[in-house]
């Protein structure tokens, strides 16, 4: 791997809200699109007292110390009905807004069936700056393909020209690690697709990073800044064993540059936070 990036912490944004009933637990996936100067709009993922994962979304203030504008329930992103592929919970990835209308990319997960869950990545639109949202269709816009494992997650979404492009986490197998309680986790490396509309995927079939070339297993939430030669794409990675407690297997932040859509794993650099991130934080 290259040197290390390091990022300066700039504190606590905020934490899940209390007595709200959509949220006893977690403040997760944070994605954001500014709106203005002074407004960031932030989708993020929250777990109900059952654990089931819905969305919030909260209004800062970038100009104030991120200061919390609005926190408020999401019309139109509740979980499917039964059996649904985001029967089981729902979570923000990307966000665009494109000829006056914001598209919301999200995952959906399904109880059942011959793994532990199921991971699908869905599309919401609004007209309204995002206060409310209609799901596209009843169906994902991408699932696991033929012979893949049912887990596509965490997409990372950008209007390129006259289409799009996104990057994504897939699932290539599950593995008992003797971590969780005696149920297997899944290992699962990132894609890439290009889609004309934003709903029809055309998934390139070779792995932007695959896991035999790592020393991880599982990576994901990737994100892609830049254009060109100059694109950069940041992802998160985590060993396998011990990924739950403090230890080398957690999850880290990384980044490599993105050319062509191809990576060369020798120019991996790892984030580094200033000041470091201690017990407790």
């Amino acid at each position: 791997m290259t040197h290390s990036t390091v990022w300066r912490r700039k504190g606590l944004v905020m934490t899940p809200p209390v007595g709200h009933a959509w949220c006893d637990s977690c403040a997760g996936v944070p994605t954001c699109l500014p709106i203005g100067e002074r407004l960031w709009r932030i989708w993020f993922g929250a777990r109900d007292a059952q654990g089931r994962a819905g969305i919030l979304c909260a209004d800062l203030d970038p100009g104030a110390q991120m200061q919390v504008l609005a926190l408020r329930a999401v019309p139109g992103l509740q979980h499917g009905g039964a059996g649904a592929f985001d029967s089981a919970g729902i979570w923000p990835a990307s966000v665009l807004q494109v000829d006056g209308r914001i598209l919301l990319w999200y995952t959906g997960m399904r109880l059942g069936g011959s793994t532990p869950y199921e991971l699908a990545i869905g599309l919401a639109t609004s007209d309204d700056g995002g206060i409310t949202f209609r799901k596209q269709q009843d169906e994902p816009v991408l699932r696991g393909r033929a012979g893949e494992l049912a887990f596509v997650t965490t997409p990372c979404v950008r209007h390129a020209g006259t289409g799009f492009e996104m990057w994504y986490s897939q699932g290539t197998t599950w593995r008992d690690t003797g971590g969780n309680g005696g149920k297997p986790d899944p290992r699962y490396d990132l894609r890439c697709a290009t889609s004309p509309d934003g709903v029809c995927w055309d998934v390139r079939q070779a792995p932007l990073i695959a896991l035999d070339d790592t020393p991880w297993a599982a990576l994901t939430r990737p994100w892609v800044d830049g254009t060109g030669d100059d694109a950069t794409l940041w992802f998160g990675a985590r060993g396998e064993a011990d990924f739950r407690a403090p230890s080398a297997d957690a999850y880290r932040l990384f980044q490599v540059p993105l050319r062509q859509n191809r990576v060369r794993l020798d120019e991996v650099a790892e984030v580094v936070f200033t000041p470091a991130p201690m017990a407790g934080d």
